[in-house]
């Protein structure tokens, strides 16, 4: 299989983020270093650049609802609010951070001087100073003159520019003529600005009635005397504001009533010459005859009434017993007593007239007998009606006859009352009766408004005076908090970037996503000793001697997927991409454990430069492999046996250059060909693939290939240039095992479970 075909099956790599989470959250040293690095860095630019604030809080209680004040004289908040809600008190607030109340409070404080609200203003005058200094020592508008270019500048502005910095004009006017802004301006805009300054200082919220308000400056006392003025200033505020409206609503109150009195003068006046005029005077008997005029109207109505109600009922009656309907619709036909008896009569006749009708035919003498008594019983019911609705007429007509005696009574009563001159004067005295009533009502309410201004107070009042703040408050705690969020932010992302960014592989899918190869090992990172032989003695020894080991059951379970895949291999050569990667501890170690299972197992060093294996199994300087494929040793003679792995090695031998081509030879083939008959496992530790082409060349005698990568640290690309140097050979590669793993941070290995095992195995 080409090399390309070998590489073309794998896919491009997923990002596994809770892997990613997971190494972010291993790397809490380097986060806990970074934030702690940027608090300490926000500590002392805070300490340097922002001063020490204080703050001190007045609380005010705009409305005290058990307090049990008349209406009349004390309305919350304002004269013309009758309840408070969350309208109102908001409005409170916005008076209380007003350009307004700030303005009176700068003035009252002299905060037009005060350096911490006049910085901006005081460094803007002092370059201002310096400018116009420079300006007369450099003379700019006497050179301007004499170079003649004073209209020019006039023309393209620069006077006026000139002008605006403090430079003096040009065209002849001399500096120091310039004019300034008087006092009462430059005071007036100080002020301004200090109004501004205090408003960004103050803090104002609310908690049912209670304002809190919350001042702050870098000195404490100034602080409290900060929140006392707002409060106060508020407060005063408020009363004037109070007494504004009542003296409006006052002056509105005293006009109306002049025009009150003014008119009922003018009515009474109208009234006294009318009543001269027209002889009509305003006599007791003239009153008493209006007020029967009025008697008799309303009795005339209920009478109308009356004869109405009465004749509706006197039709609906006759309209049932002419139809022969419900009786019991009509009143006074259910309150006769003899009517209800003879319906009763009526309905028992017509049961026992139906019961012998049933028994007896329709001729049978009692059912003649039945009828007539019914026949008779139906003539009195209807004398009895014609009695009843002679009653309702009679009722009727008297109804009548009292309403036409009314409206004779009431017409003889109004006849001397409906003149113009009489119907006028009536006219005029409600007209004065009226306005009187108004004139008293408005005058009650002028009586309580001056009851009001008299009282000068306010709704409002201050229950906790602003006290001495004793410490700084805790507006350096929000930039501590802001740099610690900054921080433990910035050791995340840069914790997640190197994790992001980190070239090596972490994981077996990895592997299978980016080489499409299999895992078919992990071996576990062993704490390193003071030299190389004592690292692999260590390695070798747990493999052997504990069995149950982390170590032990890694290396077992990579030799078993080797046998699992394909049960025919025999010759195995692990190789690696770079020195290093540890390709000749796991050739070791897979050695190690085939012999302790009771295979035949021996084990090749190739790598004719570094000779570690040798090394490790002490054979460095025996004759080995290079003399055997030189002709001058014999096989039987270098191949020697580790007492304590019981592995079998023929070891590297003397170093040549011309290694690769010994390697290459045929007499290499016919070796591995000898071992293959001779033992169960042939394992091979080949130099690296990248540095020398000594592994490819081995490639071609062996049955799969083992390429061991460092975890974590190998590069995706160096993997991908080792595969492109097997070429051809990239067919025989039966996976990838990952070395010095640290289980601990492999994701998706369930190490907990794992570990525990193991401590309980061993002990």
């Amino acid at each position: 299989m080409e090399d390309t075909e070998f590489m073309g099956g794998a896919q491009a790599p997923s990002i596994d983020l809770l892997a990613v989470l997971r190494a972010v959250l291993r790397r809490w040293k380097l986060v806990a270093a970074v934030t702690l690095t940027v608090l300490i860095a926000t500590y002392a630019v805070v300490k340097l650049i922002v001063p020490a604030q204080y703050k001190s809080t007045v609380e005010i209680l705009l409305y005290d609802p058990q307090q049990q004040i008349d209406a009349t004289v004390q309305k919350p908040i304002s004269p013309f609010v009758d309840a408070v809600g969350n309208d109102a008190i908001n409005t409170e607030i916005n008076i209380l951070r007003s350009k307004s109340v700030a303005l009176r409070v700068a003035s009252e404080l002299g905060l037009d001087s005060d350096p911490e609200f006049q910085s901006h203003s005081l460094r803007i005058g002092h370059l201002a100073n310096q400018l116009r200094i420079a300006a007369k020592r450099l003379g700019i508008a006497h050179l301007a003159e004499r170079l003649g270019i004073a209209d020019l500048a006039q023309r393209l502005g620069i006077a006026d520019l000139a002008q605006k910095l403090g430079f003096g004009g040009f065209g002849g006017a001399d500096a120091d003529s310039e004019q300034t802004a008087s006092p009462t301006e430059e005071r007036s805009e100080k002020l301004d600005r200090a109004a501004d300054e205090l408003i960004k200082k103050l803090d104002i919220w609310q908690d049912s009635y209670i304002i809190f308000v919350s001042a702050t400056s870098r000195d404490p006392v100034k602080a409290q005397r900060l929140a006392s003025s707002v409060a106060n200033e508020y407060l005063a505020s408020q009363r004037e504001a109070r007494q504004e409206a009542l003296e409006h609503v006052a002056v509105w109150l005293k006009g109306r009533l002049d025009n009150l009195q003014s008119r009922v003068s003018q009515t009474e006046a109208s009234i006294a010459e009318l009543s001269a005029k027209s002889g009509i005077h305003d006599t007791e008997s003239a009153k008493v005859k209006e007020q029967q005029v009025r008697d008799l109207s309303t009795e005339l109505m209920t009478a109308r009434e009356e004869v109405s109600d009465k004749s509706a009922h006197l039709e609906q009656a006759r309209h049932v017993i002419d139809t022969n309907g419900d009786i019991d619709s009509i009143a006074e036909l259910t309150a006769s007593t003899a009517l209800t008896e003879l319906r009763h009569k009526k309905m028992e006749l017509n049961w026992s007239l139906a019961d012998l009708q049933n028994k007896f035919g329709e001729h049978n003498p009692q059912v003649v007998s039945a009828r007539a008594a019914l026949a008779s019983v139906d003539k009195q019911i209807g004398v009895e009606a014609e009695n009843v609705l002679s009653n309702m007429k009679n009722a009727y007509d008297i109804a009548v006859r009292r309403e036409q005696s009314l409206e004779g009574n009431l017409k003889t009563l109004t006849a001397n009352l409906n003149s113009d001159a009489s119907i006028k004067l009536q006219e005029l005295r409600r007209a004065a009766d009226a306005d009187r009533k108004d004139y008293e009502s408005y005058l009650a309410q002028y009586n309580n408004i001056s009851e009001q201004r008299e009282m000068q107070s306010a709704s409002a009042r201050i229950i906790s005076p602003a006290t001495l703040p004793r410490s700084p408050s805790s507006n350096r705690l929000k930039f501590y908090a802001l740099g610690g969020l900054v921080g433990l932010g910035g050791g995340l992302m840069l914790a997640f970037l190197l994790e992001y960014f980190k070239t090596g592989v972490k994981s077996s899918t990895e592997i299978e996503q980016s080489f499409g190869l299999p895992v078919v090992g992990f071996v576990p990172l062993v704490s390193q000793r003071r030299t190389r032989r004592a690292s692999y003695h260590q390695s070798l020894d747990t493999v052997v001697n504990q069995p149950l080991s982390h170590l032990s059951e890694a290396v077992r379970s990579m030799r078993v997927s080797l046998e699992v895949s394909n049960a025919s291999s025999k010759v195995i050569l692990i190789t690696s991409a770079l020195p290093g990667e540890g390709k000749s501890t796991a050739a070791m170690l897979l050695a190690a454990s085939s012999a302790g299972s009771g295979k035949r197992t021996i084990l090749l060093d190739c790598d004719f430069r570094l000779r570690s294996t040798s090394e490790a199994l002490r054979s460095r300087h025996r004759p080995g492999l290079f003399e055997v494929l030189c002709g001058t040793a014999n096989l039987t003679d270098v191949i020697t046996q580790d007492p304590v792995t019981k592995i079998n090695l023929i070891p590297a031998g003397s170093t040549r250059a011309n290694a690769a081509d010994l390697l290459m030879s045929q007499g290499m083939l016919d070796l591995i060909a000898v071992l293959r008959n001779a033992f169960d496992y042939v394992i091979i530790d080949s130099p690296p693939l990248l540095p020398v082409v000594d592994a490819l060349a081995l490639a071609t005698g062996a049955d799969k290939i083992l390429v061991v990568v460092e975890w974590r640290r190998t590069p995706r690309a160096t993997i991908h240039e080792a595969f492109k140097v097997l070429g051809p050979q990239a067919h025989r590669v039966a996976g990838v095992v990952l070395n010095k793993v640290d289980f601990d941070e492999l994701p998706g290995y369930g190490r907990y479970q794992y570990r525990r095992y193991y401590n309980n195995a061993r002990s």
